[in-house]
């Protein structure tokens, strides 16, 4: 029954909310609010919304677009557009329900054709129904026209007395520019509200809901005013026909909520909003022969020509980028883009690790100065060295005496093996085979236009046949002293095509280590440079199993505070969602911290919630984790720019934010402590999150992380002057 009601609760509020592509309840219960001053209207408005989402979840459509509100706004605004012309009566409300049922069809019709380009369907049904309904009932004997909106003082009267009529006189009386008496309109029309004390309180909604929406909403609109006084348009026709919310939902849709808010997409707007202007007269023009209102039709018409054609682009720019995870909020679409950006602009490299286990020197690098020239060059010489830094013991005469020499090779990634080449003699020290120049060779396809080269491998050593599948890390051959080698090293580079010879490509190896002496640095999708010492990450069995989050999985603390000697038991489970994304809530503050485990490396990618709840700080303690351990391995990451600034200085970062980023957030990590890397029971770590502003230091919060060998964690978080310690029971 909570989940039902909840449901109810969400569907509801968020179809009033969803019309600015927002997901704020209080922004949504503003809205409601100012629908309910023509109490006909917001009547009818909120039982189209109550039926379309009724039936939606009658008929087994999907309980998160339900939630959304996605099903039902468009019901919304049909419904609120009804009920300002007609009394309320029986006939009317057959009508009401038959227009919510017909919207709601045209929606999910619509999202289906339009859906296929990956595009929204706006409030495309809310027009056609509209029209349709208006052109059909214009005869209909039963329906009578309203008188609602005649006698709005009685209205506001009956919803709040005189002190709400007092109020409403004077916000009615203010001193303001015409301009900004259009644009408070404008913002109330869009829900059939036409005054300016309706307008007010929506735009005080936007701006609680998104500083960027309200300073979008601004531009679009005097972007339009301005625009429309040089080509001398009469702006009297805005203030009676109301019709500039175009301008206003146009602005948000490309600045902010489509397209990741920049200075190109607030160039766009201005670019944009003209055409809007001249969209405007053009269909009025034509609908008023009709007696039609064109409503919300030069917004939909621009924001989806404007959204289509960025689907044929060729090169995805950074100067205008499309929101492909939607937060509904310009703020949250702009700070984990960003922040993504940064973590993941890798991430669409297939993952390709090392050929080999161990240390190993890279002896030439890419362009290097003997082999590595000119369509070869982005290739890679690896040896084995000791201390002293040599390749050998003993003399050095015999290929035996080499540390690469049998070392066993490794497939570094999966794939199908394209050519094979095992029967080449292995080389005297100091001698070359120039005829046979790769030497023994092995080429692996891992995708289209990805292939590995591994050459210089001993004879015979080689286990695979052409045509095998081969999986990561499966032993394939030895190292050996074949082709273009005077000493025993192997030989690796990636390229497009599946033929020994071929030209070579640059492409990165997702994780290793790189180290000078006992100094450890960990590197992702990275090219590695010659003289460099580097090995694939040694994964370690305790921190494995203590960061395999699997679903249906509880985790219970006991958290103690050392300041005011409070106790309490905290606890979590891990889930997946509908997109397959996992995720840790907390079972109090049902806050959620998204996470991925890729087997290598264990990272956070999203917080929402509670930022007072444990999760919280768990988040912050262990944000990036490698999953081996290298003592005094330091681990760097950020954290999106909203994820733990002071308040009001991220109002301020809110309006400015598509053009500069003054706040900062980092997160480090070191490896400290280890009992046994064979055996290990216990391994300790320290992190820290600062936030920064203009790299001034403002706030830093300190942890430290153990985990036992039967993976339970002690967390101590060390926040200004408070100290909080969490052990895992469990």
């Amino acid at each position: 029954m909570k989940r039902y009601q909840q449901l109810f609760i969400n569907s509801t509020l968020n179809s009033y909310s969803t019309v600015f592509f927002s997901n704020n309840k209080l922004f949504a219960v503003l809205i409601l609010l100012v629908t309910l001053i023509d109490i006909s209207a917001g009547l009818s408005g909120l039982i189209a919304v109550v039926f379309t989402n009724l039936i939606a979840y009658w008929m087994g459509y999907n309980e998160t677009s339900i939630s959304k509100g996605s099903y039902a706004f468009n019901s919304l605004l049909v419904g609120l557009g009804l009920g300002v012309t007609y009394e309320f009566t029986l006939a009317f409300g057959i009508l009401l329900l038959l227009s919510a049922i017909f919207t709601f069809f045209l929606t999910i019709t619509l999202d289906g054709i339009i859906g296929k380009y990956a595009l929204p369907f706006l409030s495309l049904p809310f027009l056609l129904a509209i029209w349709l309904f208006f052109i059909a009932t214009e005869h209909f004997s039963s329906l009578h026209l309203s008188e609602q909106g005649i006698y709005i003082y009685n209205e506001i009267f009956n919803i709040g007395g005189m002190a709400l009529v007092n109020k409403y006189e004077q916000l009615n009386t203010l001193q303001i520019p015409i301009s900004l008496v259009i644009y408070f309109k404008s913002l109330g029309a869009i829900f059939f509200q036409y005054t300016l004390f309706a307008g007010i309180i929506i735009a005080l909604g936007l701006l609680i809901y998104s500083r960027i929406a309200f300073s979008l909403s601004l531009l679009g609109f005097y972007t339009a005013y301005l625009f429309n006084i040089f080509i001398g348009v009469n702006l009297n026709e805005y203030d009676y026909s109301f019709i500039g919310f175009n301008f206003i939902l146009t602005a948000i849709a490309i600045g902010g909520f489509f397209i990741v808010p920049s200075k190109a997409s607030y160039f766009w707007v201005i670019l944009l909003v003209p055409l809007i202007a001249i969209v405007t007269a053009g269909s009025n023009r034509v609908f008023i022969t009709y007696h039609l209102a064109i409503y919300s039709l030069p917004f939909n018409v621009i924001v989806l020509l404007f959204l289509y054609i960025l689907k044929f682009r060729t090169k995805n720019t950074l100067r205008i980028e499309e929101v492909f995870i939607q937060h509904y909020s310009p703020e949250k679409n702009l700070y984990l883009h960003q922040n993504s950006k940064n973590r993941f602009r890798n991430s669409y490299y297939f993952p390709v690790s090392l050929p080999f286990w161990g240390n190993w020197n890279i002896t030439q690098g890419h362009s290097g100065s003997i082999t590595h020239q000119a369509e070869w060059k982005h290739a890679w010489d690896f040896e084995i060295k000791d201390e002293t830094n040599k390749t050998y013991y003993n003399a050095g005469v015999n290929n035996e005496d080499f540390y690469s020499f049998n070392k066993p090779i490794i497939a570094p990634a999966e794939g199908i093996v394209e050519e094979v080449v095992n029967s080449i003699e292995d080389n005297k020290i100091g001698d070359v085979n120039l005829n046979e120049n790769w030497g023994n060779t092995i080429i692996i396809k891992h995708t289209a236009l990805l292939y590995s080269k591994l050459s210089h491998l001993k004879k015979d050593s080689i286990k695979v046949n052409k045509g095998d599948y081969v999986k990561k890390g499966e032993i394939i051959a030895a190292c050996g002293n074949t082709g273009r080698s005077p000493e025993p090293h192997l030989h690796f580079q990636f390229q497009a095509t599946p033929h020994i010879g071929s030209t070579t490509i640059e492409f990165p190896l997702c994780y290793y280590i790189s180290s000078i002496g006992n100094e450890y640095k960990f590197k992702q999708f990275a090219i590695p440079k010659e003289g460099e010492t580097i090995a694939n990450i040694e994964k370690n069995t305790l921190l494995s199993k203590a960061f395999h989050f699997i679903p249906g999985q509880k985790i219970n603390f006991i958290v103690r505070d050392f300041n005011t000697k409070a106790k309490e038991e905290v606890g979590w489970e891990v889930f997946t969602d509908y997109y397959n994304n996992s995720y840790i809530q907390c079972n109090k503050t049902k806050s959620k911290a998204y996470f991925v485990n890729d087997g290598t490396v264990f990272y956070f990618k999203h917080f929402e919630g509670n930022k007072k709840s444990l999760l919280f700080y768990f988040y912050l303690a262990s944000y990036k984790m490698l999953l081996g351990f290298y003592k005094n391995l330091a681990i760097k990451d950020q954290f999106p720019v909203n994820q733990m600034n002071n308040k009001l200085l991220l109002l301020l970062q809110d309006f400015i934010a598509p053009f500069y980023i003054f706040m900062k957030t980092d997160f480090n990590s070191s490896h400290q402590k280890i009992d046994d890397t064979l055996n290990t029971n216990y391994i300790k770590f320290k992190s820290n999150a600062e936030y920064r502003v203009f790299n001034s230091l403002r706030k830093k919060t300190s942890f430290s992380l153990s985990i036992k060998s039967n993976c339970l964690f002690t967390l101590i978080i060390k926040d200004n002057n408070k100290i909080v310690e969490a052990t895992c029971i469990d």
